[in-house]
């Protein structure tokens, strides 16, 4: 009897595990609010209602096709086929789409774009929604690129041009070296012979069918997905969907989407690269983990998910203190745990480490050191409590505001669910939160510090990738001494226990004495409220619901560096950032860092020209510490010279790093043309000169700078709640030192030299030009002319991609910016750029001007003013929901004396804007009588020809 009693209890906790097994590996809860379907033909769509930004639709078109499916003669094709969905489809002749779209209030390459890569092609196509008709538009476009684009020839060779320019502009260093290494770490797999670019013979010369076939083979509706995301409902979506989606017809006899991987190897491979052009020194370590990826949408894989991301932040951790302490051998080093980017059926642990001065075997001791330290003598559990904070911290921001999460990043969530095969989870932020809370406190410690076998104590499948300037080249260690450094590592009897620091005190041990409000008032129209504190301080509030869990500051003062004598140069320029450095408080660096886990706070000060600024943001839950730390970058300033010695031995790395490269050499070059060569605030320091910094007279400045905080103007802009936010104020920004002071700065003389100047620069050796055209001199400061100026850049943007890159070919892409300043004396540089061969420079410059000329005649449509300015409101309406936005527009009405009032009339303000006034303003102010053109060439061009 006793058996059989044993036996039905053994039977019965079997059940029990069984039970609780299936429950525990059932699937994750999908997001209620996604709807996502499958049409009969294979189409996956995913759909979800979302209000912000208003009135706006983010559509995504994925198709799991990209340049691995290339056959030989197609290689380049599978991008080239990007490009030509916007050179003509069933319902868009030609270009004719980018026109269309541009009426819609869309800008080419900031909203409307599209990217090719190893395993996808992806269109994105954001639309507002203002108009109904818009929705059906834009999935007539959306259809027309899944399945009915026209591959006209005239069109395919005009656009030959345009690829070869954008292969042209990733020409350089990295691709060089890139090119070198990837035959040694990518052999065996079919990555290393499909790059996106493509060869440039068959960009050039490829056949017509060999680009259509690529579109019939692939472009199929098994393998593709349309994302939506915005306003619309979904019922009438999904029929939408139905209606031009489910038309497409699969090939009759498909070919076969095979999944490329990198096959698993013994030992390590190593690969060594340098460059005369390269601006870093990197070592790359890639540990692979032999199999494939497991199913992602279970509890378990969740909880080791966790556990993993655990271990890569408190790692994370540790890389970050060494370079904060002495002066370690690298300027920063990072890893990571996750799917391998080729492949995507395989993970990885990859280190990643920025060496110092040609420190190669240095630096990767010392990251390798950290990790073996860690295997050795495991994480702290002050270590592992203050990760888990910031976990749950993040987690709970998450939830608080997913009411206010943007669309696009909803979308692009989506995009990686379908290109990852669809088996990750799709948890709602509620959902996420949940777990994490369930799950953190059943995850050990043990658990943790045993993924470091599992990481990177493997002997196989690992990647050693070292990339260098060629200067340097002569330091890194051969591949046997480097691969030693990962075998022997376990061995270094010298490595000892992570020594951690208590964070018992507080950020403040006393508190300022408060002041008070003495004057507050409400702007009725855009509900701004002023006020003035009692020591003089003036500070402006806007209370906004655009996000649930944040508050951003901005206060700026006159003056700056402009006050001092450019003998102190070096100190004065680095000032702001070496005290920066040096912590906050009562806390170095190091541990400020370890206080701050599992709180959303910064504040951050900078010392310019003319002025000082201080911005910052700030959770709802730690608005305290965020008004402690304003408060303490204004009263102290730590002295820490190891701090200091850390941060100058990276500064120095860093600026010679920017030294190496030829754009730094260009761009030096045209400020000296621009701003006179003896001018001492643009020459860049030496490692020697930046030795002239005295830490001592910086802390003095700083102190200087900031000593009184009544010629700051204060801006808060979010989720405020006045009742609470008002003590705040008085304890922390009402108690600020005053003096009553104004500010005031100095006219350093920093204006761009007037009259016409054109100089060749020669730097760099590939085959690839920079053209930039500067146009300068007097303006009037204000709103209706800078709205105009930038609509005339607009416009110009516009008409130069029409000619030098849709008729010419001779660009891929341009910017055309206009800067205008208010100070030191109103001025303003309007400046065209673009990338080109060489030897079509000067006269793709010429034709760039050219258009400029038009546009000052009048010699443009009034369809290509709406263009800009639709694009314009269609920017302002969703900007005038961001914190942001109210933030710097209110921090410059403020610089200008303008009423805030007026904010709110941005929209008006551009829809005024005539073809009258642009005319106008363009004739007025480019004049072309203080031009400066500077074209990059390559070393030794005028020889070659």
């Amino acid at each position: 009897m006793k058996i059989i009693k044993n036996q039905l209890r053994l039977m019965m906790f079997v059940a029990l595990w069984l039970s609780s097994a299936l429950i525990f590996a059932q699937e994750l809860p999908v997001n209620p609010k996604l709807h996502k379907g499958k049409l009969e033909n294979g189409f996956t769509y995913y759909l979800e209602e979302n209000a912000l930004p208003a009135n706006h639709i983010e559509f995504r078109l994925v198709v799991k096709a990209g340049s691995i499916l290339e056959d030989e003669d197609q290689q380049g094709l599978a991008h080239f086929i990007e490009h030509m969905a916007f050179n003509g489809t069933r319902h868009f002749e030609k270009n004719s789409l980018i026109s269309f779209l541009q009426k819609m209030g869309l800008e080419f390459g900031a909203d409307l774009n599209a990217y090719t890569s190893f395993d996808e092609t992806v269109y994105i196509l954001p639309i507002p929604t203002d108009k109904p008709e818009n929705v059906e538009k834009a999935l007539t476009i959306l259809s027309d690129w899944a399945h009915q684009v026209t591959f006209a020839h005239e069109e395919i060779d005009k656009e030959r041009g345009v690829i070869m320019e954008e292969w042209r502009t990733a020409q350089g260093a990295q691709d060089r070296m890139f090119r070198k290494i990837w035959p040694i770490t990518l052999a065996g797999s079919r990555y290393g012979k499909r790059m996106p670019i493509g060869k440039t013979d068959i960009i050039q010369n490829g056949k017509y069918e060999a680009l259509k076939r690529f579109y019939r083979d692939w472009y199929r509706p098994d393998l593709m997905a349309l994302i939506a995301v915005g306003n619309f409902k979904k019922a009438d979506m999904e029929q939408r969907i139905k209606k031009h989606f489910g038309k497409i017809k699969s090939p009759q006899n498909p070919r076969k989407r095979e999944y490329y991987s990198t096959p698993d190897f013994k030992g390590t491979r190593v690969a060594i690269a340098s460059d005369k052009e390269a601006t870093e020194n990197m070592i790359n370590v890639e540990f692979t983990k032999p199999g494939t990826a497991p199913s992602k949408n279970t509890l378990p894989w969740l909880r080791k998910a966790i556990i993993q991301d655990v271990y890569s932040a408190m790692i994370g951790q540790r890389l970050a203190e060494l370079t904060l302490s002495g002066e370690p051998p690298f300027l920063y080093a990072y890893s990571y745990y996750g799917l391998t980017m080729l492949g995507k059926d395989k993970y990885a642990y990859s280190l990643a480490i920025s060496v110092k001065d040609g420190e190669f075997e240095e630096g990767l001791k010392k990251a390798m050191a950290a990790h073996e330290r860690v295997r050795e003598f495991g994480f702290t559990e002050s270590e592992f409590g203050q990760i888990k904070a910031l976990f749950i911290n993040e987690y709970e921001r998450g939830v608080k505001e997913e009411s206010k999460a943007k669309s696009a990043g909803m979308a692009d969530y989506y995009l990686s669910h379908f290109l990852g095969g669809g088996t990750s989870p799709l948890l709602s932020a509620p959902d996420g939160l949940k777990y994490v809370k369930e799950l953190l406190p059943t995850i050990k410690l043990e658990e943790v510090n045993a993924l470091s076998e599992e990481f990177w104590g493997r002997s196989d499948n690992r990647v050693i990738q070292v990339t260098a300037k060629a200067a340097d080249a002569d330091k890194i260690p051969s591949k046997q001494a480097l691969i030693d450094i990962l075998d022997n590592i376990k061995n270094d009897e010298s490595i000892e226990a992570y020594k951690d620091s208590k964070i018992d005190m507080p950020l403040m041990s006393s508190m300022p004495r408060p002041g008070s409000i003495v004057e507050e008032s409400t702007d009725k129209k855009t509900g701004i409220v002023s006020m003035t504190l009692s020591n003089g301080i003036k500070v402006y509030l806007k209370p906004t619901d655009f996000k649930n869990d944040e508050v951003n500051m901005m206060a700026s003062g006159l003056g700056g560096l402009s006050l001092y004598s450019p003998d102190e140069n070096m100190t004065l320029r680095h000032a702001g950032d070496v005290v920066n450095a040096m912590g906050v408080g009562p806390f170095n660096m190091i541990d400020f860092r370890k206080f701050m886990l599992g709180k959303t706070a910064s504040v951050q000060t900078f010392i310019s020209l003319y002025g000082e600024d201080v911005s910052g943001f700030s959770s709802l839950k730690d608005l305290e510490t965020f008004m402690q730390l304003l408060h303490l970058k204004f009263t102290t300033a730590r002295k820490d010279e190891e701090a200091f010695k850390s941060w100058l031995s990276g500064m120095k790395n860093a600026y010679a790093n920017a030294a190496s490269g030829p754009d730094f050499k260009y761009q030096m070059r045209r400020q000296e043309i621009m701003l006179g060569k003896d001018n001492p605030w643009i020459n860049l320091p030496t490692p020697e000169q930046l030795d002239e910094i005295d830490l001592d007279r910086a802390i003095e400045v700083y102190k200087e700078r900031f000593a009184d905080a009544s010629h700051f103007k204060f801006v808060f802009v979010g989720n405020i709640d006045l009742e609470t936010f008002r003590p705040l104020l008085e304890q922390y920004v009402a108690s600020l030192p005053s003096k009553n002071g104004k500010g005031s700065y100095k006219d350093l003389n920093l204006s761009v030299k007037s009259g016409q100047v054109s100089e060749n620069i020669h730097a760099g050796v590939d085959e690839k030009s920079q053209v930039d055209i500067v146009l300068s001199g007097d303006y009037t400061y204000s709103r209706e002319n800078n709205n105009r100026m930038q609509a005339i850049a607009s416009i110009l943007t516009n008409k130069i991609m029409e000619t030098l890159r849709e008729k010419m070919s001779g660009i891929y892409s341009a910017n055309v910016i206009c800067a205008p300043s208010p100070l030191p004396e109103p001025s303003f540089q309007f400046e065209i750029s673009f990338p080109c061969k060489p030897e079509n420079a000067e006269a793709l410059a010429q034709a760039a001007l050219e258009e400029l000329e038009k546009i000052k005649k009048g010699d443009f449509t009034d369809e290509d003013l709406q263009k800009v300015l639709n694009a314009s409101k269609d920017n302002f309406d969703k900007q005038i929901k961001e914190n942001g936005y109210w933030l710097s527009t209110m921090n410059a009405y403020l610089a200008n004396g303008w009423p805030f009032e007026e904010i709110a009339e941005g929209k008006a303000k551009i829809e005024a804007i005539t073809r009258k006034s642009v005319i106008k303003t363009a004739k007025r102010y480019l004049t072309g009588k203080n031009l400066i053109k500077t074209i990059k060439l390559p070393e030794g061009y005028e020889k070659k020809n």
